[in-house]
C-alpha cells in the first residue's frame, strides 16, 4: 500500500527528531562522564611527591661541565662527576661544592677519562668512564685504580652506568658511540658482569644504547635502560625452574637470565638514563631529552613524571638521599644545577651504597 506523501513526511520528521535527540543526549552524557583514556604523552606528577626545590648550582665551574652520576656517602655528601672536565666532586649536605679528584691522565698520556656513572660499595667509589673502563677511588688513601679496562683484549665501547646486586656482583652498561670501541661498524651495546672472583662476563648484547642499570629490591631482576630504543629491558635472573622454563636450573652467579622483556616505552624524543629502585619496587628513571624523572611501578607501568623546573632537557642522573633516604636529588646536566623533591618511598640504595631492606 502506498502511503500519502504527507504521512511519509511526518514519519520522517519524527524519526529524525528521535535520532537527533538520542545523539544530543549521548553527546551530553559523554561530555559529562570522566574520560578513562589518557592522551599519549607524559603523565602528571606521581602521587606523594613533595615540592621541587633547587639544591645547588655549579654552573660556570670546571666541576659543572655536563653533570652525571650521583651517589651518597655515609656522611650525607652527594658525589657526582663532570663528563666534560673529568672532575669527580661532591656536594655537602648544605650544598657546598668540594672538588675531590680529576680522573683525566696527563695530556701526553692519551684520551681524557670522561666519567659517567657512580656507586659506593664497601667504602669505595666505583666509576664508569668512557675511555678508562671501570675505576675505583679509595677516600682513605686518595688512590684511583683501574678495576677492568678491556674484554678479551679489546677496549670497551664507553662504559656508562653501574650497579651492584645483593651479593656484591658489579653490573655495568657499555653502549656504542661514546668511547673508543674496537669496531665502529658494530653499533650495538652490551651489559657486563664483574663478579667478586674477577671473571668478567658479557651477559647481554645487541642493545641499541644500554644506559642506566639497576638491580631490583628482591635481587631477582636486572633493569636496563635502552636509551636509543626509548625502552627498558626487564631481565629476570635464572633462579630455578619456572612455569615457562621447567628445566632451568638455579644460577646463583646471576650471570644468566630466564627471560628478557622489553617494556615501558618512553614517549617523545627521549630515553631512560640513570635509574634507581625504591624499597617498594618502583623504578625511577631520569629521561634525558625530556627534562625530568618518571616513576614506574613493579609491573612496568609509568605512574607519573617529575619535570625539572628550569626546563633543562638533559636530566641525566640522580640519587636517593636526605632524610630517611626519601629525597631524590637530580641533575640538569647542561645547566649545572641540582634539584630535589621528596619521593613517596625511600630509595633502595642507601648511604654508602648499602642496599636497604625491601618493603611490601
Amino acid at each position: 500500500m502506498r502511503l500519502p506523501c504527507v504521512v511519509i513526511r511526518c514519519l520522517a520528521a519524527v524519526l529524525f527528531g528521535t535520532i537527533s535527540a538520542f545523539v544530543t543526549a549521548a553527546g551530553v552524557a559523554q561530555g559529562q562522564a570522566p574520560s578513562l583514556v589518557q592522551p599519549w604523552g607524559l603523565p602528571p606528577l606521581p602521587a606523594g611527591v613533595g615540592p621541587i626545590e633547587k639544591f645547588a648550582d655549579v654552573s660556570g665551574t670546571p666541576q659543572g661541565q655536563f653533570l652525571e652520576g650521583g651517589a651518597f656517602d655515609t656522611q650525607g655528601n652527594l658525589w657526582f662527576v663532570a663528563i666534560g672536565s673529568g672532575w669527580v666532586s661532591y656536594l655537602t649536605p648544605d650544598a657546598k661544592l668540594v672538588p675531590a679528584f680529576n680522573c683525566n691522565p696527563p695530556p701526553e698520556l692519551g684520551q681524557t677519562c670522561e666519567p659517567q656513572g657512580t656507586r659506593w660499595f664497601e667504602g669505595r667509589l666505583y666509576l664508569t668512564t668512557r675511555h678508562r673502563g671501570i675505576l675505583v677511588y679509595d677516600p682513605q688513601t686518595k688512590e684511583v685504580k683501574t678495576v677492568v679496562y678491556t674484554y678479551r683484549n679489546q677496549l670497551f665501547k664507553g662504559p656508562n652506568d653501574l650497579d651492584f646486586d645483593a651479593e656484591g656482583n658489579l653490573f655495568f652498561t657499555d653502549p656504542w658511540g661514546t668511547g673508543p670501541g674496537p669496531n665502529l661498524t658494530d653499533q650495538t651495546g652490551a651489559v657486563y658482569q664483574y663478579p667478586r672472583d674477577g671473571s668478567l662476563r658479557k651477559i647481554m648484547d645487541s642493545g641499541l644504547f644500554p644506559n642506566g642499570i639497576a638491580v631490583s629490591p628482591d635481587n631477582g631482576l636486572l633493569a636496563v635502560g635502552d636509551f636509543r630504543g626509548g625502552r627498558i629491558w626487564y631481565s629476570t635472573f635464572q633462579n630455578g625452574p619456572t612455569m615457562g622454563c621447567p628445566q632451568c636450573p638455579k644460577d646463583p652467579s646471576h650471570s644468566t637470565f630466564s627471560s628478557v622483556k622489553a617494556g615501558t616505552f618512553v614517549p617523545g624524543n627521549g630515553g631512560p638514563d640513570g635509574m634507581h629502585y625504591d624499597v617498594r619496587g618502583n623504578l625511577w628513571a631520569a629521561l634525558a631529552g625530556l627534562g625530568g624523572i618518571i616513576q614506574i611501578n613493579p609491573r612496568g607501568v609509568i605512574l607519573g613524571f617529575v619535570p625539572i623546573p628550569n626546563d633543562d632537557a638533559a636530566t641525566t642522573n640522580f640519587a636517593f638521599g636526605g632524610a630517611d633516604n626519601q629525597f631524590i636529588y637530580f641533575e640538569g646536566a647542561t645547566s649545572g644545577s641540582f634539584w630535589r623533591f621528596k619521593a613517596p618511598y625511600p630509595g633502595l640504595i642507601g648511604p654508602g651504597g648499602v642496599r636497604l631492606p625491601a618493603q611490601p
